[in-house]
């Protein structure tokens, strides 16, 4: 029969084991829930949490300029509304694949909000555009089969860039949104902010820049 040594030792080594896989337990559940906090659940990309905390920290370096180009998927809606909300998951899916194989160098791509993408660059104006006209090009070539149809994934994208000591990542935001939109009103697959923007768009953006993304693109949405 095993001594009280050996019990007390076969005890000791059971509780440890336990505690170690209760630990490494915890730590995945940890891990998991960082991931998910971080992540859009149906893209898998960093989400817009992860996204703008990425964004204040280039924007807070003043050493190098950051670009950032805001995707907006043109008629979304019609997608939705025509082939319902599964089509709709699947072109997101088919968006978010597309670009992460791109591997755009020096950029940091998120799912920002329902149809809408961001890219952020490390880099000048010309870097970032480089970036964006890759994305444009690939999504304009880029199909999803869904029951016999054929959905497209072509985007309108509007391009801005922080290369001085006063641009704020909402101001960033802010003119990309403002160059996105008038790509989508002309027509084209990208287009730069430039100043003459913001008084061209002022009709239906009656707020001053620091106005908040999301609160500048539920107005715009009314005129989509």
């Amino acid at each position: 029969m095993p001594g009280l040594t050996e019990i007390l030792l076969g005890t000791t080594t059971a509780s440890c084991l336990a505690l170690l896989w209760r630990c490494a337990r915890l730590h995945t559940a940890l891990t998991t829930a960082e991931h998910d906090a971080r992540h859009d659940a149906l893209t898998g990309l960093p989400n817009r949490r992860a996204l703008l905390t990425h964004l204040n920290d280039q924007v807070a370096d003043r050493t190098r300029p950051v670009s950032v180009a805001l995707l907006d998927l043109n008629r979304f809606k019609d997608i939705n509304d025509e082939h319902g909300h599964a089509a709709g998951d699947a072109v997101l899916r088919h968006v978010a694949h597309t670009l992460t194989a791109l591997n755009l160098p020096d950029a940091y791509v998120g799912r920002l909000s329902g149809d809408e993408f961001l890219i952020i660059t490390n880099g000048g104006l010309d870097h970032g555009n480089a970036n964006a006209h890759a994305a444009a090009r690939a999504l304009a070539a880029a199909t999803v089969p869904f029951f016999g149809t054929t959905l497209r994934c072509a985007a309108s994208i509007g391009t801005a860039t922080a290369d001085d000591n006063d641009t704020s990542a909402n101001q960033l935001l802010s003119r990309a949104d403002v160059a996105m939109y008038h790509a989508k009103r002309l027509g084209e697959e990208v287009m730069s902010h430039f100043p003459y923007m913001e008084e061209e768009a002022l009709p239906l953006f009656p707020y001053p820049e620091e106005t908040t993304v999301l609160a500048r693109r539920v107005h715009r949405r009314r005129f989509r």
